[in-house]
């Protein structure tokens, strides 16, 4: 399936399909919705992204269906825990469902998903499946929010090779069956929104830097709503789709470590906390003085203390150190750093060291899927950050929700040479 974007002729940095998984997930942390579809899920690109363990709104249970049998081979796989999941096993469970099924046709299996999205696909199906979708989408499976995206026919007048308003005028990609304005989208969203009790607004993602803003987005999103969320769904006559494959993911359930056991594991981070290698976080901080937020970033802290309230209450009970307030401990222990190997030898689990737990991934490795979790705290990632941006100067967070200004910081990482899981559908 041929695509014209980001092709020789443009460019977008960030690349547009990172910029839309971006967009998807902020609207998804901020709606705190726990289960998502992915409706038209291709290869699993958007899934494997959420796979991420956001911990600050989990997503425990996800769900992609698709047309294609031989498709979703590959979404399975592209799915499926990695080594790092069992390295650094996660807080909270997650499960994904596979189906191959149509998006003209409701499951009910699909019935109190809280989040749907639908990410470049209605413009590859033909008007008989796309007059059905609100019906399936809005009206019976009734999420709490569902997000379209979708090309801005508009935006292709800067795309030369498709000669956009002219006789001759081509689709960004061979499959597609129509490319809507921005007027012809709205049109369609809000009728479906007005039918089905759902508000919506719209945004969308990818600019160029001389780009006329009149034009709009690459990329159109529209964003529902539901206004009445205690309305029963549309009963329809449900179809059934075929179940693939259900993945689940391992997570921590060691037993509850004591509390000496908790602060021994706290006096490891302690060390390198204190005795910061990072020159930002050196200047930043008094002596022995930590927030909070910097041990709260280690995964292993978050495993064994559970909660950011249990881990100040632990901190508390120790003469060891002084809670300044809510958000700084101070250390009363002269902390020194040993040879690495020293220090390797002495703790059992010095693997679960954000800095340490960081794996660079080739995105070349189709077994890695170019999966790539930071657990670690922010600032600390620093070097990390350094070493990625240095491959091509790509360095991307999706913590900042300010897509069309460009700001990007570095809670979670990928390098720019990689495009993560790419699929046909994504382009």
């Amino acid at each position: 399936m041929a695509s014209n974007e980001d092709s020789e002729w443009i460019c977008f940095n960030p690349p547009l399909w990172l910029q839309r998984r971006i967009l998807i997930n902020l609207v998804l942390q901020e709606s705190k919705v726990t289960s998502v579809v992915d409706f038209g899920c291709g290869e699993g690109s958007l899934l494997s992204f959420l796979v991420q363990p956001w911990e600050k709104s989990p997503i425990t249970h996800l769900a992609g269906v698709d047309i294609s049998q031989e498709t979703l081979k590959y979404t399975v796989d592209n799915c499926r825990p990695r080594k790092e999941d069992f390295d650094n096993l996660r807080l909270t469970p997650l499960t994904i469902d596979i189906y191959q099924g149509s998006i003209d046709v409701a499951d009910e299996r699909l019935l109190g998903f809280e989040a749907l999205v639908c990410s470049e696909v209605i413009e590859h199906v033909y008007p008989p499946v796309l007059n059905k979708f609100f019906k399936v989408v809005l009206g019976t499976y009734k999420p709490k929010v569902v997000i379209v995206t979708t090309p801005n026919a508009e935006f292709n007048v800067y795309f030369p090779q498709l000669k956009y308003g002219t006789p001759e005028a081509l689709f960004r990609i061979d499959d597609h069956k129509f490319e809507w304005t921005r007027s012809e989208f709205q049109k369609w969203g809000n009728a479906g929104a007005a039918k089905y009790n759902y508000s919506v607004e719209y945004t969308g993602v990818g600019t160029l830097k001389d780009s006329d803003p009149a034009v709009g987005f690459a990329t159109q999103v529209a964003i529902f709503r539901d206004l009445r969320s205690n309305d029963n769904p549309l009963l329809s006559d449900f179809g059934s789709y075929d179940h693939i494959d259900q993945i689940v993911f391992p997570i921590y359930d060691e037993p509850d470590k004591s509390t000496s056991e908790i602060l021994e594991v706290i006096h490891y981070y302690m060390k390198f906390l204190c005795n910061p290698v990072v020159s930002e976080l050196e200047q930043q901080q008094k002596k022995n003085c930590v927030k909070i937020d910097y041990l709260w970033d280690i995964h292993r802290i978050r495993q064994l203390c559970k909660t950011r309230d249990n881990l100040l209450e632990i901190l508390d009970s120790s003469t060891d150190f002084t809670l300044l307030n809510a958000d700084e401990v101070l250390a009363h222990v002269e902390y020194k750093l040993d040879s690495p190997k020293k220090e390797n030898d002495e703790y059992d689990w010095h693997t679960n060291d954000a800095s340490e737990m960081e794996s660079d991934w080739n995105a070349d490795d189709t077994n890695d899927n170019g999966r790539h979790y930071d657990y670690g705290d922010d600032d600390l990632a620093d070097d990390l950050a350094n070493d990625l941006a240095n491959d091509n100067g790509w360095y991307y967070d999706y913590t900042n929700d300010d897509l069309e200004n460009g700001k990007w910081s570095y809670e979670d990482t990928f390098s720019g040479n990689s495009q993560h899981l790419q699929s046909n559908w994504d382009n």
